[in-house]
């Protein structure tokens, strides 16, 4: 094959958007169907497994692929500048190397540099151009689009492609002595090669950059180019196989060939405007993924619910921002068809004021397993949060990249509390500074999801404590609550008094109830937050000490053996400190044994407005009597001295377990007690109705089809115990109550009537499952309660749905039975 043979067959495949176009152009020319010129992925015969078992979402395979262009960014200027990326003087992690190569500056850990939410639009949109994503080929109806990635990083040679782009996890790794990448675990991003169409074809065209290369061999200044594909299994094997084209050289080495190569000083590796291939390039790297697999995302990538949403989800800190292409319409203007990606982080914080509750995003710092993270909480705006998430609520970071996912139910977890605001809040855990055997035990390889372990379980229960006392959270839950009693107008008023009367006249009825209960004031007696004063700090703390107690003063507390110390610090610093860009405060905590400090493994520090709560939890092995001395300090790049504190906590018998109405998360932990009734639920709170119509059906997440929806509480009695409740949202625009109004209202009935039919109708059916619930976990096995529970409020919700069409006529049909039908009912005639 001719040069210009070569650089022609390249063009086509890049510009190819089928399988068929593909496998046609290789047929002709004489590749497709010779197995001699196809090279094993990796060299390895039996490389399905380890392909096949890697990412589980084709949108988090595809993440990979971004990663991989912005280390090749990254490592391309880092050898451009003479840095050896192993040697003493690289950057110590990523967003040192965007400071020092892309940002030209000196001390990355001290100023707001790396960070690309700290540049302006325009430069965030120019450097993206050099990383691009074009979607090309079939439109939603029609099919599976291509997906085409390109970079200006460093390229390789065709001579590297095989051990770079096509390596595998046993082989050496390429990147795992450079601090500054992300992409070392040798995959060579082949996770996407199961989500790409029938034959699983992918292609990749590559040149080093000329600045780079030192070698004499002319085919090192190349663009080197192959495809990859799937064989279905042969013979005695059973699985299929990866193989790439690798046709020069293959009749002196059949199956061990050369990658194909050709010269030319640019090639059109880039997007501009709806031209997938508008753009020159003299080095980097294309990468196109034939009829992806993207369910989910089919639609114009840029649009909401598209391509652009998930990778932000995806990569919520990019280290570098990518442009986003959609070539797959003609019409619109040619700039409403791409997009900057910079990540969740960036585009929440671009548009603070319209997505984000006021006080929000807050941060704070956790160690896990003597691991530390960080947290930064986003309480969404009503009704935003679907515009950038799916079902993820808790999202695990590591340099910007998402790792893992914890869903929205964790925050209905009764441990949290927080399901009134589920639907708003989104935390990311940014897990850059743990350990690389924590790395190991807390991700998968594929780093798509969490791994079972110790330390998984030590982490979500330091979250399930951090979100259930973060004041700002408990704050806000309070201010929507009083916003959804004030906007009823009192309309759930009467129904209410219905409902309490309902019960009392029926002694089944009021035993499942708490005695002498009734619809409780759904806020606690706390000051009106909109009448104090808000919190203003400073920028450097002047004191930092234990509440209500002179700085130097030891604390002295007690804590049952099974519980948590929770020590409140006072201070003047600005909300901001713990987690800003510029001088941030660093909290260590040791427990001193001896003239030994020992680093404490598991606590977070909860700042807010003032205060700052340190949750702790006592060592395992603790027993009554025990005396723990705990020394705390903070400190910053200003501080001459650290502000220190001592507190002594002594360890007291373990608390019963409180007695509570069951909530719906896992993780319940009842007590353990001899009996049946140890952990009998002491009754169903009486709810207080929420009434929803059509207009705020955004706002609530109803459709035309919901009944009821019942949301999990937590209020605190007098005793300032926790005690589970539900709040229950009827909708009185109902589908099948309104059609039941329009046709078959009979003589002499009301609407109001009726509406109050269907209001009691589905309240009594939300309490008997939420009855039926209590009674289920009370019952379970130590082995039940590993397993995760279903989710009562989506269990209420799906069955209500279902009998909303049959509730009316059945309510209407029962009341109107005679004595003589029910007879009948009772003794029906014999049959002959």
């Amino acid at each position: 094959m001719t040069n210009d043979q070569a650089r022609q067959l390249c063009l086509s495949l890049m510009k190819a958007d089928t399988e068929d176009v593909v496998i046609g152009l290789l047929r002709d020319a004489g590749y497709w169907d010779e197995r001699a010129v196809w090279r094993y992925y990796g060299d390895c015969e039996s490389n399905f497994s380890t392909i096949y078992n890697q990412a589980s979402r084709s949108d988090a395979a595809l993440v990979e692929k971004i990663v991989n262009s912005v280390d090749a960014r990254l490592l391309n200027e880092s050898l451009v500048s003479g840095v050896d990326p192993e040697g003493p003087s690289a950057p110590r992690t990523m967003r040192d190397a965007v400071a020092r190569f892309f940002e030209h500056a000196k001390n990355a850990g001290t100023t707001k540099t790396g960070r690309i939410r700290e540049w302006s639009e325009e430069r965030r949109t120019q450097e993206a151009r050099s990383i691009t994503i074009s979607a090309t080929g079939y439109k939603p109806t029609q099919g599976n689009p291509c997906f085409t990635v390109a970079d200006a990083g460093e390229g390789q040679t065709p001579r590297s492609i095989p051990s770079t782009f096509l390596s595998l996890p046993f082989e050496k790794s390429n990147k795992t002595k450079i601090p500054f990448v992300q992409g070392n675990f040798n995959m060579g991003g082949s996770g996407v090669l199961r989500f790409c169409g029938r034959h699983h074809l992918q292609l990749i065209l590559s040149r080093r950059n000329p600045e780079l290369v030192r070698s004499n061999d002319p085919s090192d200044r190349e663009w080197g180019f192959t495809v990859v594909r799937r064989e279905d299994a042969e013979g005695q094997s059973r699985h299929s196989i990866f193989t790439y084209l690798a046709p020069l050289g293959h009749q002196d080495k059949p199956g061990h060939g050369e990658v194909l190569r050709f010269r030319a000083e640019r090639m059109p590796l880039f997007p501009e405007g709806r031209d997938a291939y508008g753009r020159d390039a003299a080095f980097g790297t294309l990468i196109k993924l034939y009829e992806y697999d993207a369910t989910g995302y089919k639609s114009n990538i840029i649009m909401r619910g598209g391509l652009l949403r998930r990778l932000d989800l995806l990569l919520p800190e990019m280290m570098l921002p990518a442009r986003l292409y959609e070539c797959r319409y003609e019409e619109g203007p040619v700039g409403s068809y791409s997009n900057t990606l910079a990540g969740l982080s960036v585009r929440l914080g671009d548009n603070k004021s319209e997505n984000l509750e006021p006080g929000f995003p807050e941060s704070c710092q956790l160690t896990v397993g003597g691991e530390p993270m960080a947290a930064t909480i986003y309480a969404l705006k009503k009704g935003t949060a679907e515009t950038y998430r799916k079902n993820e609520g808790i999202i695990f970071t590591v340099n910007g990249q998402t790792h893992g996912t914890l869903t929205v139910d964790f925050f209905r977890r009764k441990q949290v509390g927080l399901s009134l605001l589920a639907e708003s809040i989104i935390v990311i855990v940014d897990c850059s500074r743990i350990s690389g055997r924590a790395r190991e035990d807390l991700f998968m390889n594929s780093r798509d999801r969490l791994s079972n372990g110790r330390l998984r379980v030590e982490l979500e229960e330091e979250l399930e404590e951090l979100l259930h006392h973060h004041q700002g959270l408990r704050e806000l839950k309070e201010r929507r609550k009083r916003e959804e009693i004030q906007s009823q107008a009192q309309d759930a008023r009467p129904l209410e008094a219905v409902l309490e009367n309902l019960i009392k006249q029926h002694r089944t009825l009021a035993d499942l109830f708490m005695p002498g209960m009734r619809a409780a004031n759904p806020f606690k007696p706390t000051k009106v937050r909109n009448e104090e004063k808000a919190f203003v700090g400073k920028r450097y703390p002047t004191f930092f000490k234990f509440k209500d107690k002179p700085y130097g003063t030891e604390l002295f507390r007690n804590c049952p053996s099974n519980s948590r110390s929770r020590i409140v610090f006072e201070t003047d610093a600005e909300k901001e400190y713990f987690r800003r860009d510029v001088d941030p405060g660093e909290f260590t905590l040791h427990r001193l044994t001896g003239t030994q400090r020992m680093r404490v493994e598991n606590y977070t520090i909860n700042p807010h407005d003032g205060a700052a709560t340190l949750s702790l939890r006592l060592p395992t092995n603790c027993e009554q009597g025990d005396k723990f001395t705990y020394l705390s300090t903070l400190t910053d790049a200003t501080q001459l001295d650290p502000f220190v504190n001592q507190f002594v906590i002594e360890v007291l018998p373990p608390e019963e377990p409180r007695t509570r109405t069951s909530g719906n998360g896992r993780n319940g932990r009842p007590g353990k007690q001899e009996g049946t009734d140890a952990d009998a639920p002491s009754g169903i709170q009486l709810p207080e109705p929420i009434l929803v119509y059509e207009k705020d059906y955004p706002r609530y997440g109803f459709t035309g089809n919901t009944a009821l929806k019942v949301v999990h509480d937590l209020e605190e009695d007098t005793t300032e115990h926790e005690r589970d409740t539900y709040r229950f949202y009827i909708n009185m625009d109902n589908v099948h109550l309104n059609r039941y109004l329009k046709y078959e209202v009979r003589p002499g009935d009301s609407e109001g009537a009726i509406r109050q039919r269907f209001q009691l109708g589905l309240l009594m059916v939300g309490l008997a499952l939420l009855h039926q619930d209590n009674i289920t976990k009370k019952m379970r096995t130590g082995e039940e309660e590993e397993q995760e529970p279903r989710n009562i409020e989506d269990h209420v919700r799906d069955v209500t749905s279902a009998i909303a069409p049959f509730l009316l006529p059945m309510i209407e049909s029962l009341g109107a039975l005679e004595a003589d039908e029910e007879v009948a009912m009772v003794n029906p005639p014999e049959v002959i």
